[in-house]
This record gives C-alpha cells, sequence and structure tokens, in this order.
C-alpha cells in the first residue's frame, strides 16, 4: 500500500471527437479524469473509478492511463456498452457539443469486493498516516440513474467511516444533464464545493449583486444550510480574472488572481487543473492560501496546452513545491 496521501476520484472519461471538418482528432478528457491525471502528475496515487466499453476507444484510455503511471483497477470495462464520447463541432467559430448519452460512464458499477477492498486499503492508510483523504465527484457523471446510484453510494459510505474523509463536489453543469433537486443533495453530502459564477447562481436563487458578494452571501448560505456535512471551502472559478475563496466565518472571501498564461492555446480543463491543486494542498496539509496561488498559476500553465493534459511529468511542477 502507497504511503502518498489519498484522493478517490469517480466520474466519466471520454473522448472529445471533433468532426472530420474540423481535423478529426480524439482528445481524451472528461474532468473527473483530467483532475485524477493532474493528481498524478503531482505526485499523488489517485484512484479513478469509472467505466469503459470493451472497445477501442476504451483500451486506449486504459493504455494511456498505465502510460502515465495511473492505476486503472477503478475503471470497469462494460461489454456492449460504448466508452464514452463527446461529438464537437465548429460553428461559426464557437465549439458545440453533442454529450452522447447511455455510454459506459452512464453505467459506473458500485465497486465489487476488490475495488471496495482497494477503497478501505486506502482509507486505513491515511487514519495510520493521521492525513485526511478526499472523495471528488462531479455532476455530470449524475445525470444517469445508474452512476448517480454509484456516486451517492460512496459518498454514503465516505460519510459514515469514521476515517477523516471529505466530500469535494466539483458542480460541472452541461444542459439539459442535470436536474436541480439532485444537486441540492450532492450539495449537502460535500465539504468542499467549486464551481464557476453561471453555476453558483444556478444552485442560489435570490442571490444578487457582483461576484465578491455573491460568493459571500452563497457561503453564509450554505454554512447556515449545511445539510450533512459543514462547509469547509466554497470556491469560485472566474477564469481570466482568478477565483474567490469562502471559508466559513470569513468576513469578505480571499480573491486569487490568475496570472497571464505564458501561451494560450485553449482553457480547457484549466477549471480541473485548479480543483486538482487545490485538492493536492488539503491532502499534503499546505496552507490554502498557497494552494489557491498554485491554483490559478497552474490553470494558467494549463491554457498553453491542446487539450487538458500533458504526458511530460516535468510539466507538473507548482511554483511553491
Amino acid at each position: 500500500m502507497s504511503n502518498k496521501p489519498t484522493a478517490i476520484i469517480v466520474g466519466e472519461v471520454l473522448w472529445d471527437c471533433f468532426s472530420p471538418e474540423d481535423g478529426g482528432q480524439r482528445v481524451l478528457g472528461g474532468a473527473p479524469l483530467n483532475v485524477a491525471w493532474n493528481l498524478a502528475g503531482l505526485g499523488l496515487n489517485p484512484l479513478f473509478i469509472s467505466a469503459v466499453g470493451d472497445d477501442e476507444l476504451g483500451q486506449e484510455v486504459l493504455s494511456r492511463m498505465t502510460g502515465f503511471g495511473m492505476s486503472t483497477e477503478g475503471v470497469a470495462i462494460l461489454p456492449g456498452v460504448p466508452t464514452g464520447r463527446v461529438n464537437v463541432s465548429i460553428v461559426d467559430g464557437e465549439p458545440h457539443y453533442d454529450i452522447v448519452k447511455d455510454v459506459a460512464w452512464d453505467q459506473i458499477p458500485a465497486p465489487d469486493a476488490l475495488l471496495s477492498e482497494a477503497i478501505s486499503d486506502r482509507l486505513a492508510d491515511c487514519h495510520r498516516s493521521g492525513r485526511p483523504a478526499l472523495f471528488y465527484h462531479g455532476s455530470l457523471a449524475c445525470r444517469d440513474e445508474r452512476s448517480r446510484n454509484t456516486i451517492v453510494g460512496l459518498c454514503d459510505a465516505i460519510l459514515n467511516d469514521p476515517i477523516d474523509a471529505h466530500i469535494f463536489f466539483d458542480v460541472n453543469l452541461r444542459a439539459p444533464h442535470y436536474e436541480r433537486s439532485v444537486l441540492d443533495q450532492l450539495r449537502q453530502s460535500a465539504a468542499y464545493l467549486k464551481m464557476n459564477l453561471d453555476e453558483l447562481s444556478e444552485l442560489t436563487d435570490g442571490i444578487h449583486g457582483d461576484a465578491v458578494e455573491k460568493t459571500l452571501a452563497a457561503g453564509k448560505k450554505f454554512e447556515e444550510d449545511p445539510g450533512e456535512v459543514p462547509l469547509s471551502g466554497l470556491l469560485v472559478t472566474r477564469g481570466s480574472e482568478g477565483a474567490l475563496c469562502y471559508t466559513p466565518g470569513c468576513s469578505e472571501p480571499l480573491h486569487v488572481h490568475t496570472p497571464e498564461p505564458e501561451k494560450m492555446v485553449d482553457t480547457v480543463g484549466a477549471g480541473d487543473a485548479f480543483a486538482a491543486v487545490v485538492m493536492h494542498g488539503i491532502v499534503t496539509g499546505r496552507p490554502f492560501t498557497n494552494s489557491l496561488h498554485d491554483a490559478v498559476a497552474f490553470a494558467s500553465k494549463v491554457c498553453g496546452l491542446a487539450g487538458a493534459t500533458c504526458d511530460t511529468p516535468e510539466f507538473y511542477q507548482l511554483p511553491s513545491r
């Protein structure tokens, strides 16, 4: 068993498949896979839980993960079910996405005995070393009841486990692939919440003001109505304007500014890079302020990539490490 800090990530893995007219390339992605990949690059040993089909795209997912040194023990292979894909087309210079339904990540199975043992071992290892563990999930994989039941079951198991583990909920809204009632249920079991301003507005009806005022009001609202778990942090990303962070009891959110990218290719995966660095800081016990500054800097760096991830280990160096 590894003595590295533990992060367990569950959710979609997919391929962005561009139309032949737009280059025809395939780009590996899915926010949870991006987060797990970044954590592996930052030196952790994340356990990624998902599903792929028994097809060429699924085999390529597993090969890419293995090649980067990631464990594939949490990725189920589902015969007769296609691996996730998003059909991407460019219309008038803007990308349009068709997130294909009834794919493998819509059917992530509940952990079997071997995977349940792997999860328990990682949590127990954290307990022995006195470190917290993080369980990450987003909202997109909850569009289908099958994967949603698996995610909710894992959340319940984490909350009922006496080991110090926290849920990190990354709100990633893609209409029409979500329901407000499901978002509220998931929010109430999470200690850490990450979202952008539009997603913040979706979860907080009736809150007005500028970005700082909305974040402060939402943080207080979530703090006063925590549901199952007290809020530890609300993270609101603002793209080129940086990010805001509300922690319980603060008089105003911490505002960190995004440095200008050395080069700009695209913004794909920037939010996932931000989440991964914040999570890395939580499980390694780094000061929260340092992690936030590193998170926006790393997100800016990812904007220089074509896509969300990099195969080069040297890319994953944080300024404060």
